[in-house]
């Protein structure tokens, strides 16, 4: 009985990942690769985003706190943020986290916004955000 459980475990979760993955390749990510974009972060307020092609550049509630990253497409729907450059923080802050690296995945796209899972190498814990377009 538990081997008939274990097999039938198996084709579950293998069938959620070949449909996982057969989801991923029916979006479409290419608009949300360069362009200007806004979301709500957790902790409140507005952050508005300038993507080109190799930077992202994220402006914290208009104040004078700005994160510059390298963006890496790692796929259609899958890219890599790594911060490079900060602005309005303190110096001891800065050293802390340049250099940090975030994974992202968008898992759903529609025509003004994205949803995208992100984490990084430093934390077990994924969050995921709503990312409008301003087109």
């Amino acid at each position: 009985m538990i081997l008939k459980l274990n097999i039938i475990s198996s084709l579950v979760l293998s069938l959620a990942s070949v449909t996982y993955s057969y989801g991923q390749d029916l979006l479409d990510c290419s608009e949300f690769k360069t362009g200007n974009f806004h979301y709500s972060p957790p902790n409140g307020g507005e952050v508005t985003i300038k993507r080109t092609k190799k930077k992202q550049i994220e402006r914290y509630n208009q104040e004078t706190q700005k994160f510059i990253f390298e963006i890496v497409w790692i796929d259609d729907c899958s890219y890599d943020l790594t911060l490079t450059k900060t602005f309005g923080l303190p110096k001891e802050r800065k050293k802390e986290i340049l250099g940090t690296k975030l994974h992202c995945q968008v898992i759903d796209a529609s025509l003004n916004h994205f949803e995208v899972t992100i984490y990084s190498d430093d934390s077990e814990k994924k969050e995921e955000l709503t990312i409008y377009s301003n087109r």
